[in-house]
């Protein structure tokens, strides 16, 4: 059965009154706009093979919700949630956004744990001319294929994950021949283009792309196949808890090469997942946060989490859709108090090196290019900490 959470945000009838009274109308042909609130829907992998990620992420851009309204609201609005789930599936991702947007009316859209089942929803939310704001989903062309009028990412997309790990393999030294490990689908996709382009660009060969399943129980095939390749180094492209399952095993079986993880993987997780970072001692993924979870720049937001939701496990999942919430809430923001999906979309376009919050990037977004991170850099493990390593190889 899918999943439906509904969160009133209001207070109470007396509070809306009040607010009602201060505040505009809003335009009656723009759904999710009342003198009191703005109704927005999200979508997320609350159950599934991405469920992982569902909570978690949600949690990271409804804290920032819950903190502008805590503050009064915007212009005399306060912010309403229905979250929906999408079960990591096409088909129920497009039925979660249809209700969204005709039976629940939000004025917006923010969500997507799965590339695949977002993807689904796109011509339903351009057709309709609803403004979108991606959670995590990060192949290229939810946004970048044109026309795209209404939806904005503030994540790295997947084809700069895949030339970041590019450029960083060709300042390795002796690094000459990769083997790449990842899904089979639209998530590892996003990266494979890229990733080859610079891998060729740098005189590296691939020898090669070896499956794993999203479920992996057991690496123990894969990774003998890989050793006799004899590769110089491991592109580790997979969820969470696959990827886990390879690392422990190549740890187990002596694949001792270095090994580079993309922006799905992160070395806390892992290391949690694991046991421990002794499999973790030669692996780099490309990160998104200014630093690790612990680190003076990331404690704020840690703390945001605890406060609103206290019983969340505290983990870099737990941040990558913060970013979106705050470039929304910009929006919002400057879109003024006679708010319109037009006003919301013209604003968005004007947003120049906002602060990301947690993400090591700034958000820009124009007409042209709704893309609105593309940063990102290497952390790897040293002395069992997790570290900033940078654009570059260093021992």
């Amino acid at each position: 059965m899918k999943t439906s959470v509904r969160l009133s945000l209001v207070a109470s009838a007396a509070l809306a009154l009040t607010f009602a009274m201060a505040a505009p109308h809003a335009r009656a042909d723009d759904p999710g706009i009342t003198p009191t609130s703005i109704k927005i829907g999200m979508i997320g992998s609350l159950t599934g093979p991405a469920a992982a990620w569902g909570w978690p992420t949600i949690n990271g851009a409804r804290m920032v919700y819950d903190a502008v309204n805590a503050q009064g609201g915007i212009n005399g609005r306060k912010i309403e949630l229905v979250v929906e789930d999408e079960q990591c599936a096409p088909p129920m991702a497009l039925a979660a956004a249809k209700k969204l947007i005709h039976r629940d009316k939000v004025f917006m859209l923010h969500g997507g744990s799965c590339s695949g089942s977002i993807l689904a929803t796109r011509d339903e939310v351009l057709a309709n001319e609803v403004p979108m704001m991606i959670l995590v989903a990060t192949m290229d062309k939810i946004v970048q294929e044109k026309p795209n009028d209404y939806i904005y990412r503030a994540f790295l997309p997947g084809s700069f994950d895949g030339k970041i790990i590019a450029d960083f393999i060709a300042t390795m030294p002796n690094v000459k021949r990769v083997v790449v490990v990842g899904h089979a689908d639209e998530h590892a996709g996003a990266r494979y283009g890229t990733l080859t382009e610079g891998l060729k660009k740098h005189g590296v060969e691939l020898l090669g792309l070896e499956t794993i399943e999203t479920e992996l129980t057991d690496a123990t095939a894969q990774v003998l196949k890989i050793k006799d390749a004899k590769p110089d180094a491991v592109v580790l492209v997979g969820r969470p808890a696959a990827s886990a399952v390879f690392l422990k095993d190549a740890h187990r079986l002596g694949l001792d090469v270095p090994m580079i993880g993309a922006t799905v993987v992160d070395l806390q997780d892992l290391a949690d997942r694991i046991g421990g970072t002794d499999a973790l001692k030669n692996m780099y993924v490309v990160a998104v946060y200014k630093g690790p979870l612990g680190s003076e720049a990331m404690t704020p937001w840690q703390e945001m989490l605890k406060k609103y939701y206290p019983s969340d496990k505290v983990q870099a999942s737990s941040f990558l859709g913060t970013s979106g919430a705050l470039a929304v809430v910009e929006g919002l923001k400057k879109a003024g108090p006679d708010l319109t999906r037009a006003k919301f979309v013209e604003a968005m376009n004007g947003i120049q090196n906002l602060d990301g919050g947690p993400m090591a990037c700034s958000l820009s977004f124009s007409a042209a290019d709704h893309d609105g991170c593309r940063t990102g850099v290497m952390w790897g493990v040293r002395d069992g900490k997790i570290v900033v390593i940078g654009d570059r190889w260093k021992n």
